[in-house]
């Protein structure tokens, strides 16, 4: 029996057709992967069908009942629940609460209340105390807690969309416990996500949306993360029509894995940008080395309690520090000897919601433009001002007819690319941290990401990622550094390395 049942849904938004005569279905105990190219209209799908956006033709239904939620809290009395990867939880509750409000036990005993969140949060593998303030947990937590949430709540579709895109391998392993334990109950999973790999682990059957159709509909038994790529980009396939059936591709395969990472990236600089000796963080690291080349780009990565945190904020400044010495391009910089001072203050992007400062209802233009708006300028800078917005936009694919168009309106990832390209623009330190720089995206606009640090680090600029994704860094970084116990346990040269090994070490250290 279907629990969803989606015929000829259309969306679209300021003349742009984001979904295209879209049908599917999801069956009681199944786990559906939706997957596609940034803009193809993946997340857009998932809001229509959890509420948040109503649909502009079609029509739904759920266990066989006509369905039209007017909100998210509608699609929620209707059976249906969201989980999101940013989702925004009353930082004033406690995780426990936090887990249960909306169910049945939300207005419950504290005791009663305390122990069926340590229950449902054990089940997943969360390690989280029930009685902490969800202020004082991690962002990138908050997806797992709203997964945990769902498991006690009635909700018989749960859509996940891009939960997994911060999370380590040992907490995605908790998510995948939770869309099986969905499964086990009779519930339907709609399952959104780029990281193909770990999503075929899960998930039963896959749907390729490609150009807001259904371009692909086909059992998980049958794939593999090389055919899905090929399935998502633009040009794999034959444009399907509104008649036309889901297309079946053969098998593509990609370039071996067993040859070096970075076959075309040039090697760094020998010269040194900045040097960092012994970098402590009081009950977080024990004495960390960092030495970064010039036009490197430097990965960090480790588990969420080996001191990978603190190391990244020490460098930003964030977080107090000492260290013995700090060289910036061969000159000695003094190194504060107070334990409160920061010892670095680097300038850092983070891809959350708010981190870079952008007004959505801003134009592309205007988001992208260095003048400020409206101040009288000479036609020709205008003009160059301008022809720069639209090269920043072709070069990285942005999905949009006009730069007119304002910047919320834009798919997740086209957003997250211009917010980055925008971000390296306007600092322009030498050294930089930036935090999951590929975060959400699918294997083209990584592939651009990429151009963009490579496009900095040409002018000798250094750039310092800090991430949990062992494919962002392998793609990314010209070495890797592996934090374990609060002090870098190894260092991966992705220039003398295959793809394969460098995985296979990153996710040994998780």
């Amino acid at each position: 029996m279907s629990v969803l049942q989606v015929d000829g849904l259309a969306k679209a938004f300021e003349g742009r057709r984001v979904l295209r005569d879209v049908s599917f279905s999801v069956d009681a105990g199944e786990v559906v992967g939706l997957v596609g190219a940034n803009g193809a209209g993946k997340s857009t799908l998932g809001d229509v069908v959890a509420g948040i956006y109503a649909p502009d033709a079609g029509r739904m239904t759920v266990q066989g009942h006509a369905y039209a939620p007017l909100s998210a809290e509608d699609a929620r009395h209707l059976g249906v629940g969201v989980v999101e990867q940013l989702i925004r939880i009353d930082p004033r509750l406690t995780v426990a609460r936090a887990v249960l409000r909306g169910t049945p036990l939300a207005d419950a005993p504290e005791a009663r209340v305390r122990a069926r969140a340590r229950a449902v949060l054990a089940e997943i593998g969360l390690d989280l105390d029930p009685d902490a303030l969800v202020a004082d947990i991690p962002r990138f937590v908050h997806g797992l807690v709203e997964a945990a949430r769902v498991l006690a709540e009635d909700t018989k579709l749960i859509v996940m969309d891009e939960v997994s895109a911060s999370l380590t391998p040992a907490e995605v392993a908790g998510l995948h416990a939770v869309a099986r334990r969905l499964r086990s109950e009779g519930r339907g999973v709609l399952y959104i996500s780029h990281r193909l790999p770990e999503m075929l682990e899960v998930v039963d059957r896959v749907l390729v949306l490609r150009d807001g159709r259904i371009a692909l509909d086909a059992p998980a038994s049958e794939l593999d993360p090389a055919r899905l790529v090929v399935a998502t980009l633009d040009g794999a396939l034959p444009r399907s029509t509104a008649s036309a059936p889901p297309v079946r591709i053969p098998v593509a395969r990609t370039a071996p894995d067993d040859v070096p990472v970075t076959t075309t990236r040039p090697q760094p600089s020998a010269d040194v940008a900045l040097e960092v000796r012994n970098l402590r963080v009081p009950g977080a690291t024990t004495g960390v080395d960092l030495r970064v080349r010039r036009g490197e780009v430097l990965g960090l990565t480790g588990r969420r309690r080996s001191g990978l945190r603190e190391i990244a904020g020490a460098l930003t400044g964030e977080i107090p520090a000492q260290c013995d010495a700090v060289t910036l391009h061969g000159e000695d910089r003094p190194v504060p000897s107070s334990t409160g001072s920061a010892a670095l203050r680097l300038d850092a992007y983070r891809p959350d919601d708010d981190a870079y400062g952008v007004d959505p209802g801003a134009t592309i233009a205007r988001t992208l433009t260095d003048e400020e708006w409206g101040r009288p300028s000479d036609l020709r800078s205008e003009i160059a001002s301008l022809r720069g917005v639209i090269d920043t936009v072709h070069r990285m694919n942005v999905a949009t007819l006009s730069i007119k168009t304002v910047f919320g309106a834009l798919s997740g990832g086209d957003q997250h690319k211009l917010a980055l390209a925008r971000w390296l623009a306007a600092h322009p330190s030498d050294v930089v941290v930036v935090h999951e720089p590929t975060r959400g995206l699918d294997a083209r606009s990584r592939r651009e990401v990429r151009t963009l640090l490579d496009e900095a680090t040409a002018h000798g600029r250094s750039v310092v990622v800090v991430s949990v994704d062992p494919d962002e860094l392998t793609e990314c970084c010209d070495r890797i550094g592996v934090v374990t116990d609060g002090r870098v346990d190894e260092w991966l040269d992705t220039h003398e390395m295959s793809a394969v090994d460098v995985r296979a070490r990153i996710l040994a250290a998780a």
